[in-house]
């Protein structure tokens, strides 16, 4: 019967393509996750930077609306 041999090899062959594709998936996500959180701690960073300058700009504003006022 080794029609039988064939059949079975062929069945071990497939389970091992999904295997090797399962695990290159893992990988590729893990890439992305990786990139993903490198790309969001370095936006931010930035947005921490642009809302200390519009603090301080908002900060000058409200003291010269103060002293026009007086």
């Amino acid at each position: 019967m080794p029609w039988l041999h064939m059949i079975f090899d062929a069945w071990e062959d497939h389970k091992r393509q999904r295997e090797q594709e399962a695990r290159e998936a893992a990988e590729q996500e893990a890439a992305q996750q990786e990139a993903l959180a490198a790309f969001t701690d370095a936006d931010l960073g930035d947005l921490d930077e642009d809302e200390d300058r519009r603090d301080k700009k908002d900060e000058k504003k409200k003291k010269k609306h103060k002293d026009k006022k007086k």
